[in-house]
């Protein structure tokens, strides 16, 4: 019988695998240093101003009893995460979402490269995302976000 998944755990396998983007290889950004990757709460919005960044908040979580799997011993359970990477762009517009774009591919890689999250024995993952630009009228760089709702899901016994 495995022990539970806490947040704990998946906020620090998270952590880890965010920061594993280091700029080499296929990435094209790199998150590992100070600053770059932090869990938030729900009093406002991150403040650092360290680019590329990415913040995310683990939301809610929930007991799944029907369905596959599911029977008197075994449940499933999911945790919805919040997610926001922001990069600095340039100041074309389409600099600025292919910069988006690209911290886009870098972070799914991440995430569907761990997909249970190591130590967090999550057994799959879901990714929704959008990347979010808009006009910087006195000609300075504009920060590009990409905003995801990730999905995770594991089996209790």
């Amino acid at each position: 019988m495995s022990g539970p998944t806490n947040r704990n755990t998946i906020a620090t396998a998270l952590t880890g695998i965010l920061q594993g983007i280091d700029g080499t290889g296929d990435y094209t950004y790199d998150l590992s240093g100070t600053g770059q990757v932090e869990q938030v709460d729900l009093n406002g919005p991150p403040l650092s101003r360290v680019r590329p960044y990415v913040a995310f908040r683990l939301g809610a979580r929930q007991d799944i009893r029907s369905g596959s799997g599911a029977d008197l011993s075994q449940y499933g359970q999911t945790l919805a995460i919040d997610l926001v990477g922001v990069v600095s762009g340039g100041i074309d517009p389409d600099a600025a979402v292919s910069a988006g774009n690209d911290l886009e591919a870098d972070i799914i890689a991440a995430l569907h490269g761990s997909r249970n999250l190591g130590a967090a024995a999550v057994h799959d993952l879901t990714v929704s995302t959008e990347v979010v630009t808009g006009p910087e009228p006195d000609g300075r760089a504009r920060d590009v976000y990409v905003v995801m709702s990730v999905e995770l899901f594991w089996a209790r016994l």
